[in-house]
C-alpha cells in the first residue's frame, strides 16, 4: 500500500491557459490559447541582478549556441526567463533574423511573446535546431535531469516540455552548482492516467518499497498520499505523483526505466538525451559540462 507518513510539499496550480489537441501528449500538433498572463517569469526575472551567475548562465547560452534563422525551444524557469528576454533583446538590437521559438509551456510562450520572438506550433516534423531549459536537478557525467518537481503543473506540462526537449538537435540546461550533483536526492514527478490512479500509484510504491513514498499531488488546500481534496489535474487530463526518496538516488535511468513499464503511467520527469551540455552556474564564473565520452569541462 501507499505510504502514509511523509513531508510533501503543496504545489498550488495556475489556471489551464492552454490547450492539447492529444490527451495522450503523443507528438501531435500543441497550440496555445492565451486567456490570462503570468507575472510568474517576468518577477524570477526582475528580482535577480544582471550580474547574477544565472544571468550569466542565460546570457552565455543565447551568446553561445543561437544563430540567425534557427528554431529554439524555450525552457521554463528563472534561467530560461532571463534567456528569453534577453533573446528577445538581441532580436531587437539585430544581432539575430528569422528566429522561431517552441515554448515549453504557456508561460514561456507569454514571455516570448511580450520579448516580441516569434513563436511557431510543435508538429510531427518540426525541427527544432536548439534548446535551452530549466531543470529541477541534474545528475553529474550523464546529465540526466529532473524537471516538473516544483513548477505549477496547472498550465504547466511535463509531456510538453519533454515533448520539445526530445525534438531538439542540441540542448543546453542551465542550473546552479547546487542543482549538479552526485548523489541525487528529492522526488520525481510522474504523470499518470486518472483513471485507475490508485493502482497505478500502488505498483510505483511496490516498485521502490522502502525506498520511497508515493503521494498524488494536490492542486490545493490539504496534502496527504491521496491528493487531498482536490488532487491535480493537468491540461492533459491526467494526475501527477510525486515519487519522494528517501534514500540516495543510486540511477535515474534507472528509475526512469522501471517507471515506464509501469501500466497507467503516460509520462516522468527524468530527461534523458544524448548529447546535451549543462552550463553550471556558480558566484565564482561558468562550467560547461558535456555528457561525451570523455566528459570534457571547461570554464567560463
Amino acid at each position: 500500500m501507499m505510504a502514509t507518513t511523509a513531508a510533501a510539499a503543496n504545489l498550488p496550480c495556475l489556471p489551464q491557459t492552454w490547450k492539447a489537441n492529444n490527451p495522450k501528449g503523443r507528438h501531435k500538433v500543441i497550440t496555445w490559447e492565451r486567456r490570462t498572463k503570468s507575472p510568474s517569469l517576468t518577477a524570477c526575472y526582475c528580482s535577480l541582478s544582471e550580474t547574477s551567475p544565472l544571468f550569466r548562465a542565460a546570457k552565455h547560452t543565447i551568446d553561445t549556441y543561437i544563430k540567425s534563422g534557427m528554431v529554439i525551444g524555450l525552457g521554463s524557469g528563472q534561467a530560461s526567463a532571463m534567456a528569453i528576454k534577453y533573446l528577445g533583446h538581441q532580436i531587437r538590437a539585430g544581432a539575430f533574423k528569422h528566429i522561431l521559438g517552441i515554448p515549453t509551456s504557456v508561460v514561456s510562450a507569454s514571455e516570448a511573446a511580450k520579448a516580441g520572438i516569434p513563436l511557431g506550433e510543435l508538429g510531427n516534423s518540426s525541427q527544432i535546431d536548439f534548446a535551452f531549459d530549466d531543470v529541477d536537478i541534474i545528475e553529474e557525467r550523464t546529465l540526466i535531469s529532473v524537471v516538473g518537481c516544483q513548477r505549477l503543473q496547472g498550465e504547466e506540462s511535463i509531456i510538453q516540455e519533454k515533448l520539445v526537449l526530445s525534438m531538439a538537435d542540441q540542448i543546453v540546461f542551465m542550473v546552479t552548482e547546487n542543482q549538479y550533483k552526485r548523489g541525487l536526492e528529492g522526488s520525481i514527478p510522474v504523470v499518470i492516467e486518472s483513471l485507475n490512479w490508485l493502482e497505478t500509484a500502488e505498483e510505483i510504491d511496490d516498485l521502490f518499497l522502502g525506498d520511497a513514498e508515493v503521494w498524488r499531488r494536490p492542486s490545493i488546500g490539504h496534502v496527504d498520499p491521496l491528493g487531498g481534496d482536490f488532487p491535480l489535474v493537468t491540461s492533459e487530463g491526467h494526475n501527477i505523483l510525486d515519487v519522494i526518496f528517501t534514500s540516495p538516488i543510486a540511477s535515474l535511468a534507472e528509475v526512469a526505466e522501471s517507471l515506464e513499464k509501469v501500466n497507467g503511467v503516460v509520462e516522468h520527469g527524468v530527461v534523458s538525451k544524448f548529447p546535451c551540455k549543462a552550463i553550471v552556474a556558480s558566484e565564482s564564473g561558468l562550467s560547461i559540462v558535456d555528457n561525451i565520452p570523455t566528459n570534457a569541462v571547461g570554464g567560463v
